[in-house]
């Protein structure tokens, strides 16, 4: 169906994704963005997990990238620039609050435009053709993503990507979530676990040093489960985490249950399985009230949370990191799934 139209005349679209048992997804080809979640709670009934704006065009602008797809390089590149092959790539300097950071590949793929293709109720296909020298990253990138909702309550999503030229490349998805809904604006009832061993270290512009650290004995350590409750009062976490775990040294492996959250007021339970080294927990410090939510709700603070299955921030400036490089006769593959049940 129509969404909106965008500030360049084109018509923007919305599709939705659906299994028998009710469990449903809406995605928009702008930004290939989630814009609804609804899966049902302990009492049967289906809740809006995903937060999305109520007036269709904020997804064009989007600047807190709600739902979106992320590239070409998510998270942050320090100072703006790499070296690749002894050539320096000069990127946009686009984070927040003065950090001299890229974010998310600067032009970020999450506020242009896919061309979708619905294969069927439960599968959409989205494709994005970004050109060399795109946002100053070298060689044309192809660039699929396949949405699947499954009949266990599922989203899987699977990435791939081809280039013509040596490049760098690190594809995630953006979406915000609260497990009591998404006029809910809190989470302080929920509880999360991970299976991360490390974090890579930042500096006070949130940028990768280029160690990592382990977990055990700091606040880090989610092996037992911690409240969001008692992360935001956590004097050692000051933005609560807005960090990358560490669940692997290399991509290819895929693994489980690497993160999951529930929330004890709706039941709702969500899991992670990735083949991706890490995942950026971010617990909504730099919502600020700007974003209008479906329900008329303004998102503060703390009012969702995001997993965001990718390699380690800052990667093609630490040849100790997985690699994002990607050459011509390679393909970038990622497949993320995020589960929603019942808390039994």
């Amino acid at each position: 169906m129509n969404f909106f139209t965008t500030t360049k005349g084109r018509q923007a679209h919305l599709f939705t994704l659906e299994n028998n048992k009710g469990f449903q997804v809406q995605i928009t080809d702008m930004g290939g963005s989630i814009v609804a979640i609804k899966a049902p709670d302990k009492n049967g009934n289906l809740v809006d997990v995903a937060l999305g704006y109520k007036d269709p065009a904020q997804y064009e602008p989007n600047g807190p990238f709600l739902g979106a797809l992320i590239g070409r390089v998510a998270n942050r590149i320090t100072n703006g620039k790499f070296v690749l092959d002894g050539k320096t790539y000069n990127l946009e300097i686009n984070d927040g609050n003065g950090r001299s950071n890229t974010l998310h590949g600067g032009q970020s793929y999450g506020r242009r435009l896919w061309n979708a293709t619905q294969v069927d109720r439960q599968t959409l296909k989205l494709t994005l053709e970004s050109p060399d020298g795109d946002a100053g990253f070298p060689g044309k990138l192809n660039v699929q993503v396949v949405y699947r909702v499954t009949d266990n309550n599922e989203i899987e999503i699977d990435y791939t990507a081809n280039t013509d030229k040596t490049t760098v490349v690190n594809l995630t998805n953006h979406t915000y979530f609260n497990l009591n809904g998404e006029n809910a604006n809190e989470c302080k009832d929920h509880k999360v676990w991970s299976i991360a061993t490390g974090h890579t270290q930042v500096d006070k512009n949130l940028s990768a040093t280029g160690v990592t650290l382990p977990v055990e004995n700091s606040p880090f350590d989610l092996s037992k489960g911690r409240t969001f409750e008692e992360i935001y009062g956590d004097p050692q976490l000051p933005i609560a985490f807005d960090d990358n775990f560490v669940i692997a040294d290399k991509a290819g492996i895929f693994r489980k249950k690497v993160f999951t959250v529930v929330s004890y007021r709706t039941g709702i339970t969500l899991e992670v399985d990735t083949d991706q080294p890490g995942v950026q927990f971010y617990m909504g410090y730099w919502l600020d009230g700007s974003s209008i939510g479906k329900s008329g709700t303004a998102y503060d603070r703390y009012g969702a949370f995001c997993l965001e299955t990718q390699l380690w921030p800052d990667s093609p400036n630490h040849a100790n990191f997985p690699s994002p490089r990607l050459e011509p006769n390679q393909t970038y593959k990622h497949r993320t799934v995020y589960r929603f049940g019942i808390l039994k």
